[in-house]
């Protein structure tokens, strides 16, 4: 039995090609109280940012302090936006009062959303490299 070895340098080349993945450290400020979670999701898709579902990462993290530091690792190189809240009373989603404004605070990559949840355009971040960016809690 003979067996072409170009096949296997062609495979073994493919195999060690670098990934190019990334790190986005997100720097979470403006924490008011130190109780709850953060709940944090990464969305590639302006779809699936919209419909709050298929997120390419996602962290729970337990609030420590009045500013956080997350870091998601190996992300490929891309777009992406980002929505976060603080969910004090740990139910797994972000509460709304009477008047549909989150009782809870918020927050997106950009900073946006002053007026309802920022277009993903407006929220989208490119990580083409290791990149912090900031998020002020509303």
């Amino acid at each position: 039995m003979r067996i072409n070895t170009g096949v296997f340098a062609i495979a073994a080349a493919i195999i060690a090609l670098p990934t190019f993945a990334h790190e986005l450290t997100l720097n979470v400020n403006n924490i008011k109280s130190i109780k709850g979670n953060l709940l944090v999701a990464v969305y590639d898709k302006e779809e699936h940012y919209n419909a709050n579902n298929h997120w390419v990462a996602a962290k729970q993290v337990k609030v420590a302090g009045t500013s956080m530091s997350l870091v998601f690792a190996d992300l490929p190189a891309g777009n992406y936006a980002i929505k976060l809240f603080q969910d004090e009373n740990e139910n797994n989603q972000i509460d709304i009062g009477a008047n549909g404004i989150p009782t809870e605070r918020y927050g997106f990559s950009n900073n946006g959303g002053s007026y309802g949840p920022p277009l993903f355009d407006e929220a989208k971040v490119n990580v083409d490299k290791a990149t912090d960016i900031e998020i002020q809690l509303r």
